[in-house]
């Protein structure tokens, strides 16, 4: 079920893997846009442009595959499906808001029902459906057939025209209207409206029976659980509510910013994830997991994040489960938490970049991870779906990785051990030197032949595909910690872009593998050369803006100066001055550039808001 069931508290079933199921991972159909659904055996997972794949749980093999009447290019985030009782309650953006009911073993469409707005993922419970329409209102469904039960009106935006939801703002990738899915526990429905005020309705009739004004935001929801209503504000206020009358039992100021994250309730504890600003050196993106008493909201214990967490945790047999977001320099992780203490059990970095080379608004991990019976399931920004064990974290890597694994080896840790740097090297050695050898002779024979022909544009664009993979490896050498080794992927990945056409798409791609390489370069402790190759990427972004005026290459060229921002707090962590200043007046340049190009109030926000921060960091005294 999504978020583990109806009352949305985030919890898990069985403690261990089947023992036939083996780790797989699959492309999906376009980015991972929700967080996957497991059900019967079947694992559903939402792609970009509306489509619903479902494959076996166990295996990964494909079952069927739901086609929106319109699809749309846009990967933004949609609503996850709803499974119950043999039937997938699945609400459909692109085709205006229409909640589907579709058959879980075939996929054929059993009823459908126009709701206008909605965009999240539906509740259902006995024999009704709960969703959100245009009004805005609360609807009651029959399971059955689609058919009014009872609606409820909620306040804030009234939106009643279907056209409206494309027009629906988008912030991060995250629906800003009727984003909060409702909640059900025995006889009463809790929901989020759009005015940010807490709802409880009864189950059977839609009758009011208490409102809260508690200023949350519409993208988020509420977890239930043990007769209490928890949920968190923008801000990070927990709020702890008695389920029966709404009357505040206890509210704690956590200290992170929540965003859209839902509590989790598990074991006697509330555990909330988000994003917090670093106390030690400045840093682009940070992010904190605390967990909580859940009767008296006293507190248990906090970890910090390397990185800000943008997805709910999941949690299960004294686990918790949380998927860090990732940053241009931080890479992302799925780590498993001991419920108890918040001690590290395992850590996983992935593959954090989206398959678009270009646009970096995809990027990062910002689906929940989900685990049912002993596996997890996890879709990543480059559009593939992951299962793993979720004892151990071990998921379909090569053999050697999963042999260490199964050893015991923590994954994603340094061991303390003298030879822990001999396998990683070996490994990253063999991949640049197969790197080197397709690539060499692909770049080689087209250029050759290029050369004799004239022209040859298929071979351009091949070498163009050998590039992306070439950039793709190089990104994965970067989360793995081999910098050195990413370094020569990124500089072969250059090499063999001189190979393709010289337009505005292959130019924006070399900049961002230029940054990559500087970045690769600079983490392997290459100060010197670091600053030459910034350098060089700041050139070759501001030429490109200058050549080819307009947003993008605005973004570009921001991100650049940001970059080199970064850099020198990260070299200069002894104090110097001279660092520090540098890296405030790049810092300031980068603000600049973002409010040049408008960055603040569209979908790259997130990042200009860092590089102000940033900025005030390094100016501000301490």
């Amino acid at each position: 079920m999504y978020r583990g069931g109806a009352a949305r508290t985030g919890v898990a079933g069985a403690a261990r893997a089947p023992e036939e199921f083996r780790p797989w991972s699959t492309r999906n159909a376009g980015l991972v846009s929700a967080a996957p659904v497991v059900a019967a055996g079947t694992v559903l997972a939402v792609g970009a442009g509306g489509t619903l794949t479902a494959r076996d749980a166990i295996t990964g093999v494909h079952r069927w595959r739901y086609h929106p009447a319109t699809t749309t290019l846009s990967p933004a985030v949609a609503a996850a499906p709803v499974v119950h009782r043999g039937a997938v309650y699945f609400v459909s953006r692109e085709e205006g808001g229409r909640l589907l009911c579709l058959d879980l073993r075939t996929g054929d469409v059993r009823w459908s029902r126009d709701t206008g707005v909605a965009t999240a993922p539906p509740a259902a419970g006995g024999d009704l459906v709960f969703a959100c329409a245009a009004g805005p209102r609360l609807c009651a469904l029959s399971a059955a057939d689609g058919s009014e039960v009872w609606t409820a009106e909620l306040g804030g935006l009234q939106v009643e025209e279907r056209d409206l939801i494309q027009e629906v703002l988008y912030s991060g990738g995250q629906p800003v209207l009727f984003g909060s899915s409702p909640a059900v526990r025995h006889d009463s429905v809790y929901l989020v409206a759009p005015d940010g005020a807490l709802h409880a309705f009864a189950a059977t009739d839609g009758s009011a029976r208490w409102k809260r004004e508690l200023g949350l935001s519409t993208r988020t929801s509420c977890a239930v659980e043990a007769g209490r209503v928890y949920a968190a504000d923008p801000m990070g206020v927990l709020h702890a509510l008695d389920a029966r009358d709404g009357r505040t039992l206890w509210t704690r100021d956590t200290g992170v910013e929540a965003g859209d994250v839902v509590p989790v309730v598990f074991e006697g504890r509330v555990y909330l994830a988000g994003r917090a600003v670093s106390a030690g050196t400045p840093q682009l993106t940070s992010g904190a997991v605390l967990a909580y008493d859940a009767e008296s909201g006293a507190d248990n214990w906090s970890v910090p994040t390397a990185s800000w967490v943008a997805a709910p945790p999941a949690a299960g047999h004294g686990r918790v489960y949380l998927a860090t977001r990732g940053s241009a320099l931080n890479g992302a992780e799925l780590c498993a938490l001991g419920a108890t203490d918040g001690r590290t059990l395992w850590r996983r970095p992935f593959e954090h970049r989206s398959a678009h080379p270009i646009d970096v608004r995809w990027d990062g991990l910002r689906i929940a991870p989900t685990v049912t019976d002993g596996v997890l399931y996890l879709g990543l920004p480059d559009g593939t779906l992951r299962a793993l064990d979720a004892a151990t974290g071990i998921d379909a890597s090569p053999l050697l990785k999963r042999r260490a694994l199964r050893r015991g080896r923590p994954v994603g840790m340094r061991r303390n051990r003298p030879a822990a740097w001999l396998r990683p090297t070996l490994r990253v050695l063999l991949l640049v030197a197969l790197c080197v050898a397709v690539g060499g002779a692909v770049g080689v024979t087209s250029w050759w032949l290029a050369a004799s022909a004239g022209a040859a544009p298929p071979l351009m664009a091949a070498a163009r595909s050998v590039s992306r993979r070439l950039f793709t490896l190089g990104v994965r050498a970067q989360l793995r910690g081999a910098f050195g080794g990413a370094a020569l992927i990124f500089a072969l990945t250059l090499a063999t872009q001189l190979l393709t056409s010289p337009g505005r798409r292959s130019a924006v791609h070399r900049v961002r593998t230029l940054g990559n390489l500087a970045v690769s370069v600079g983490q392997a402790d290459k100060f010197a050369h670091w600053k030459r190759l910034a350098a060089a990427h700041r050139y070759a972004a501001s030429a490109l803006a200058r050549r080819s005026p307009g947003q993008e290459t605005g973004i570009l060229r921001a991100q650049s100066y940001a970059m080199t921002a970064q850099g020198f707090t990260v070299f200069h962590e002894s104090g110097q001055a001279a660092g520090t200043r540098e890296a405030a007046a790049y810092a300031a340049r980068a603000v600049d550039l973002y409010r040049s190009v408008d960055a603040f109030s569209g979908p790259h926000r997130t990042e200009a808001e860092q590089a102000n921060r940033l900025y005030l960091a390094l100016v501000t005294p301490a």
